[in-house]
């Protein structure tokens, strides 16, 4: 069996495909005649439409403001403390006074507990000495 290579200079350039005379002349002319006419209206958008997005998303911020005072409190509550050290002197209505001796009370006792339950070196040294 004899078998002939087939090489691409072999093949001859012959383009089969061939378009009418003049076909490309009227061609868009032709295509453009056929498509129905369109005509674009403007829309009008009313200041509703235009602001309706903004308007959303304030209130969306400001509901989630007003659930997060609901549950943390009023942000001035969050940073307002009385700091007795400072303010000592200015003590002035009987609810402040009994604030000062609950807030001196509650530090006594920290400090009973603290002693009680951690005790110092010099405790441990003692109580090791005892047994």
């Amino acid at each position: 069996m004899d078998k002939k290579k087939i090489l691409l200079k072999d093949i001859a350039k012959v383009d089969p495909f061939v378009a009418p005379e003049g076909y490309f002349d009227n061609f868009m002319n032709g295509i453009m005649s056929q498509l129905p006419v369109v005509v674009h209206q403007s829309k009008t958008v009313s200041l509703w439409q235009q602001a309706r997005p903004w308007i959303y998303m304030a209130a969306v911020f400001a509901g989630f403001a007003l659930m997060l005072r609901l549950f943390v409190g009023s942000p001035a509550s969050l940073f307002r403390t009385k700091n007795y050290a400072t303010e000592g002197l200015k003590l002035t209505s009987s609810s402040d006074i009994d604030d000062f001796y609950h807030f001196y009370e509650e530090g006594l006792a920290r400090l009973a507990y603290d002693d009680a339950i951690y005790p110092t070196d010099y405790e441990e040294d003692e109580n090791n000495f005892l047994q």
